[in-house]
Formats: C-alpha cells, structure tokens, sequence
C-alpha cells in the first residue's frame, strides 16, 4: 500500500492553526482570575458607609478568607492558637502575597464564635507546644473548610521592604497619634478613623495592622497601660 504524501503548505498551516489555538487557550487561562496587582496598595484604605474598612480588595468583617485566597491566588496556612489565660484563635498566614508589584507576608484574624473554636480545639489533629506555653493547633480539614467561609476580621502586613517614616508620611498622610511600643523601639503611627496602626521600628521590619474602625480602641490598648517598674526595690 502507498503513502500519500501531504503537502508542506498543508503541514504549516495546521501547525499554524494549533499555535493560534493554543495561545487563545493560555490567554483565557490567564485572563480567567483577577491580577494579582488590581486589589491595590496598602495606603489605600477606604471606610465605606456600613463603618467597615475595606484594603487589598477585601472588607474586614464582610469578606471570607476562601474570598481573599482567590484574589490572592494562595493558600493560606490555618493555626489555631491557644495561651493560658486566653480564649482560643485563628490565624491564616500567607507566605508571599504580590500586591500591585509588593512582596509582602500577611496574617488574617478569623471570626468565630468561641464556643466553635473550643470545638476546633477539641477537634484538632495535632497539637504542638511553643517555647511561649502557647499551643498550636492544626485543624482537621472539614474546620479548615468551615474557617475559611468566616469573615476576616483584621489583616497584619509585614512588606518586604523597609517602609521610612517619610514615605509612610507621604502614603497615609500625618498620623492621629505617636506612641512607643513598651516592648520594642518601634513607634506606632496610629489612624483611627482608617483603623489603621503602623509600627516603625529601626530594627525590625514594620508592620502595619488594619482593623475595623470600632475595633481601633482595643487594638491599641495595649500600648497605652502604664508601664510598671519591676526593678527590685
């Protein structure tokens, strides 16, 4: 039996026509979620009119944490923490975010009823102690799931970058307040009508902490009790 040869003109143009196909379907799979630079820079903070603070594309107390792993395109690692003489907590870490050209790591505070996070705990499939006496807990999947339907309630961001005074200055306009961390060098430049609390430090790298407005007089609490002299008498 003979093999009819087929023409090179036909060869180039199906290889022609596959590429063409092929690029269309990369695009699409690019094009199919949000760039990771269009949820915005860390100054762009808005309070919308329901009183919530919305940054990074997300509102804290409304958006869901399965929202911001989707925006973000990562999956976050879910701790649940548990101090003596505290209630149990949630945290979502991600390990590298990219915003608008920005490396940066992000903690995620989750909202859950304690009673539900006592059944986390109680759940959990592993349990480990720090040098703190804190216990850390990693949740069974089907919490994991459930966690990650819950409202974001505040959003750590530590940049990779050094972040100067000058250019916070310029971001985020002249702070409400300064206050010195009893605990650290770090001064925290405070905005509590954005809720909003950075922390410059010459030292470490800076933090900057966003919360709901309502929520801004707890957060910084801690910073101003007294600080008491322990030095033996």
């Amino acid at each position: 039996m003979t093999t009819k040869a087929v023409p090179r003109k036909h060869v180039f143009l199906g290889v022609l026509a596959f590429a063409i196909i092929a690029l269309f379907a990369a695009q699409q799979l690019t094009d199919s979620g949000p760039p990771q630079n269009h949820a915005g820079f860390p100054w762009e903070v808005t309070v919308l009119e329901s009183g919530h603070s919305q940054v990074f594309s997300l509102t804290l107390g409304q958006s869901t944490l399965a929202q911001a792993e989707n925006l973000f395109r990562e999956v976050a690692e879910l701790t649940l923490f548990s101090a003596e003489g505290s209630e149990p907590a949630v945290e979502a870490f991600f390990e590298e975010v990219k915003i608008a050209g920005l490396k940066s790591k992000m903690v995620m505070a989750i909202d859950i009823p304690q009673a539900q996070l006592n059944d986390m705990y109680d759940r959990g499939v592993r349990i480990a102690t720090l040098g703190s006496g804190t216990r850390k807990v990693t949740l069974s999947s089907a919490d994991a799931q459930t966690v990650r339907r819950m409202p974001i309630t505040s959003i750590t961001y530590l940049p990779a970058i050094n972040l100067s005074a000058e250019l916070v200055e310029k971001r985020f306009g002249q702070p409400a307040e300064k206050l010195a961390d009893p605990s650290s060098d770090a001064v925290h430049w405070l905005y509590p009508e954005l809720g909003v609390d950075i922390a410059l430090s010459e030292e470490n790298r800076e933090v900057i902490q966003y919360v709901h407005p309502d929520s801004f007089t707890a957060l910084v609490a801690p910073l101003k009790q007294p600080v008491t002299d322990s030095t033996p008498q």
